[in-house]
């Protein structure tokens, strides 16, 4: 529900952003059978915007492109002539981050920024900036392997990946924003604050703590009824197998693999 009554007091805004999380992972839709119970509660006290696409990209992924159209405000192709002076965009005012300022936000960000100005300059806080993706784990592609063994462990460290560092990114985020709620307690009186807060994952690679593996058995996961073992247009769309990825899984796939 939306209020239209116009708020006495400018309210804290907190700004939740996953990285490649499909509409088919929250709980709470029932299409997939996937526990996401605080995802699940926020849904059901706010509004759903169940009909928003993404316009796509002006790369071979959309991070970069979504992330500039989110911040700059602006459609897919103005968006990409903004990132190609963002810089210049963010001085003069025209950036999300910006905006909040002017507005009287004190603003903080931590995690995935992958946008063509820093962070630092963007927000009053920016901690943890995080780029793209961690560095590659070739271990966790294009498995199992033919003999049926599999190296890799979604939960062990020494993959690093999303657990560089020694705490998986996720978390790490997570105790950041927790980090801002106690500075922001401190200028209450003065200013709201702005959160802006990005997960690297779910976008690959694939990893979670072993109490999140635990929760789906292989036995309880079903694969979706349009289950293809090969993609069948990737020559018309240019999508070859060296892709990172359609290297997920190996060719042909599997239900075991998927």
């Amino acid at each position: 529900m939306i209020s239209p009554c116009l708020a006495q007091k400018k309210p804290n805004i907190l700004f939740l952003f996953a990285d490649d999380q499909c509409y088919e992972t929250i709980g709470s839709l029932g299409l997939t059978d996937i526990e996401t119970p605080h995802l699940d509660r926020l849904m059901s006290q706010g509004t759903s915007f169940n009909r928003t696409y993404n316009m796509g990209s002006w790369s071979g992924a959309v991070c970069v492109a979504s992330r500039h159209m989110l911040n700059t405000g602006r459609f897919i192709w103005k968006a990409e002539a903004a990132s190609k002076k963002a810089e210049e965009e963010r001085k003069a005012g025209r950036f999300w981050s910006e905006n909040m300022k002017a507005a009287g936000y004190k603003t903080y960000f931590t995690g995935k920024w992958h946008v063509r100005a820093k962070a630092e300059a963007c927000f009053d806080v920016a901690t943890m900036v995080r780029g793209g993706m961690p560095n590659q784990t070739p271990e966790g592609y294009n498995r199992p392997l033919p003999d049926g063994t599999d190296p890799w462990s979604p939960y062990d460290p020494k993959f690093e990946g999303f657990w560089k560092g020694g705490k998986h990114w996720s978390e790490v985020v997570a105790d950041e924003t927790l980090g801002f709620f106690s500075q922001a307690k401190g200028h209450a009186q003065e200013k709201p604050f702005f959160a802006y807060i990005a997960f690297n994952a779910p976008h690959d690679p694939r990893q979670a703590p072993k109490s999140f593996i635990d929760r789906y058995p292989l036995d309880r996961i079903k694969v979706p009824p349009n289950f293809l073992p090969q993609y069948p247009y990737c020559n018309e769309i240019k999508c070859p197998h060296s892709l990172r990825d359609e290297k997920l899984a190996p060719m042909p796939r599997t239900e075991h693999a998927i």
